[in-house]
């Protein structure tokens, strides 16, 4: 009761601008701006002793929120802490912040006396400091219930000033420094996971789209946890200086790599042309804050950045918009990730100006709105993917059906030439076939006209010109008017058959088909030819066993039938016999020549349709060579046939010829 009663007898007596913090173990680990106070030092060049006379005169200024925000400015700030510890154990004050150049922490040892402990992000790690990605202070002690304590620190950047500070005992720090790193070690994991994720994506698919969005992420990576929330100090000293010293570097290049990503994620160049030049400005606004931080002014680079970054996060997100309006599905995610960072670089943005109050919130939503964006990113991405690979898949499955068209079209096209080739192979074998036996027959008819007519017509004109011909007897002039009978025989056979032949050959022969009787018509030409086998003594055997009619050429089948006779008279040997046979079955009426031959005979020769080669009879009777291919035609045009056979040792030539039938007109 009477401790109590003289600690409220105490702070009334304490200067109205001096607020004391009492320090137990229910004192949250939170910022105490409010309870602290702060003293423009603007030439940086107060000592302490001066410092605190300024507090005595009561120049110190009241902090008004819970983290002071000093702005970027070249000045020094003094600030004073008072506090009243109550428990047995350590008290801890914590700079909850890692970026600040020049820190100089002042404790007191005695009346007017001061132990100075100098830190900073740019100077070695001092052994009497906990630096982590923060400052942590141990005040001094004092007896347990005795007095207030006043401590100073000294604080001095190149950069927006925030001032995170913090009083606890060992139990309430270690507790909220546990709180804050599992917080932050949950998103430190989430990055990297996306990092290498992407990164692998870009190596699989060699998207450009993925490699910036990787480089996006590393470079935001190293500027959130290594600078912005001090974790740098994991890899040495050195580079801990390094990233404190050109932060902005890192920021320009995430910010540059984030603006190309945009722009390939959402094929500006094809749906939005115009933002070309809006592009290439944000990307040389960025270049040059690169440069400027590059240069030592780091001051100047923090004051660009503000203004960029939240002229950055709008621009994308209106380009973004914009894409999504004009039917570009994949740009959804894009534009509720863009307008989450949109808003929170802008809150955050306005609450650095002063604009509005910073709040310890924000070093926390600062970190969570990347994460969340670039998860919300990854969903863009992955249904950009989807979109691309059905996209290839059609595409793809396009291309192999045209390739299986092409594939098909070449294999018919091929098929259809090598059947035209075929076709016009034929043609032209035909062609050759056709002039090779139009030459024969240019060679033959030259052959019959030389030979086969001039020799019958020179014998003919020699006897008729004998002047002697009254010193011939009767029997002699018989045998020469005999003599020339065969002459004229022959030549009108040979006549006949030429014109018949070139009748055929030209086109010019039409068949007319009747009824007519094959047994009458053999008998009258057997009477024509028997002068003919009486003189070479052969026998004629004629067997007929159907005497049906016939429906075909008459003048055709009866120049057939001579030729067969005559071939058949001119080959047989003398003494011989000739059969002939008229049958028939249900459809035709067959006429077979048969007889004998002396020699071997070629009958494959015979049987070619070219065969015009002129052959000689026993009796030397000669032929052109006309006769059988006349006798194939004229079958053929009588819808029948001529075949050659050898049957014991006898030439059958066959051929057969409609019967005739009721109705056929």
């Amino acid at each position: 009761m009477r401790f109590s009663l003289f600690l409220f007898l105490f702070l009334l007596s304490a200067p109205v601008y001096c607020q004391v913090i009492v320090v137990d173990k229910d004192l949250p680990y939170v910022s105490l701006g409010r309870s602290i106070d702060y003293f423009v030092d603007p030439g940086g060049q107060l000592t302490i002793d001066q410092v605190v006379k300024k507090g005595v005169q009561g120049q110190f200024l009241k902090a008004s929120a819970d983290i002071l925000n000093l702005g970027n400015t070249k000045s020094a700030f003094w600030i004073k802490v008072s506090y009243f510890n109550k428990t047995h154990h350590k008290a801890y004050l914590v700079l909850d912040i890692a970026s600040i150049e020049d820190v100089t922490f002042y404790s007191p040892v005695g009346p007017g006396q001061f132990v100075k402990i100098h830190t900073g992000s740019l100077v070695p790690a001092n052994a009497k400091v906990i630096h982590a990605n923060n400052y942590i202070f141990t005040l001094p002690e004092s007896l347990y219930n005795i007095g207030i304590q006043t401590i100073y620190l000294r604080l001095k950047t190149n950069n927006i000033l925030l001032v995170p500070l913090k009083i606890a005992v060992s139990e309430r720090l270690i507790e909220g420094i546990n709180l804050t790193e599992r917080l932050e070690s949950v998103y430190i994991g989430i990055l990297s996971a996306l990092f290498f994720f992407n990164l692998s994506v870009f190596i699989r698919s060699k998207d450009r789209t993925y490699f910036y969005y990787s480089v996006y992420i590393l470079s935001l990576f190293v500027y959130m946890v290594f600078y912005f929330r001090g974790y740098a100090y994991y890899l040495g000293d050195d580079f801990r200086i390094f990233i404190n010293t050109y932060p902005h570097i890192f920021l320009a290049l995430g910010s540059i790599a984030g603006i190309a990503f945009s722009s390939s994620f959402l094929n500006l160049s094809i749906l939005i042309p115009q933002s070309k030049r809006v592009i290439q400005l944000l990307i040389a606004c960025w270049i040059f804050t690169a440069l400027v931080c590059l240069f030592g002014y780091k001051s100047y680079s923090s004051a660009l950045v503000q203004i960029l970054t939240a002229t950055t996060s709008v621009v994308v997100w209106l380009l973004g918009m914009i894409a999504f309006l004009r039917g570009y599905r994949p740009a959804l995610y894009y534009v509720i990730a863009w307008l989450f960072v949109c808003l929170t670089s802008v809150w955050v943005v306005l609450s650095l100006s002063n604009v509005f109050v910073y709040r310890e919130i924000i070093i926390t939503i600062a970190p969570l709105g990347f994460i969340f964006e670039l998860l919300l990113l990854s969903l863009a991405l992955g249904d950009r993917l989807k979109d691309l690979n059905a996209g290839t898949l059609v595409i793809q499955s396009d291309k192999l059906r045209i390739q299986e068209e092409n594939i098909y079209l070449i294999r018919t096209q091929n098929e259809r030439l090598e059947k035209i080739v075929e076709s016009r192979t034929t043609v032209l074998r035909k062609i050759v076939r056709s002039l090779e036996e139009a030459n024969a027959d240019k060679s033959r008819l030259f052959s019959i006209i030389a030979h086969d007519l001039r020799s019958p017509f020179n014998s003919l004109t020699s006897l008729y010109s004998l002047n002697d011909l009254d010193l011939l007897s009767l029997d002699e002039v018989k045998m020469l008017l005999n003599e020339s009978r065969k002459s004229f025989d022959h030549i009108h056979n040979t006549l006949n058959n030429l014109l018949y032949w070139a009748q055929s050959q030209l086109k010019g022969i039409s068949t007319v088909p009747s009824r007519f009787s094959m047994r009458i018509l053999i008998n009258d030409l057997m009477q024509v030819y028997q002068p003919l086998l009486v003189r070479k003594n052969i026998k004629a055997k004629l067997v007929i066993t159907d005497g049906a009619d016939v429906y075909a050429d008459l003048n055709q089948i009866k120049l057939v039938v001579r030729n067969l006779l005559d071939n058949a008279i001119k080959f047989t040997p003398l003494n011989r016999s000739i059969h002939l046979k008229i049958w028939g079955d249900e459809n035709f009426i067959y006429a077979d020549v048969c007889n004998p031959v002396a020699g071997d005979l070629n009958i494959d020769q015979l049987a070619k349709d070219t065969n015009m080669q002129p052959a000689y009879g026993t009796s030397n009777e000669r032929g052109v060579g006309l006769g059988l291919q006349l006798c194939r035609d004229f079958a053929e045009r009588n819808n029948g046939q001529l075949k050659v056979s050898k049957e014991e040792g006898r030439v059958v030539l066959r051929f057969n010829i409609p019967k005739f039938k009721a109705g056929i007109s």
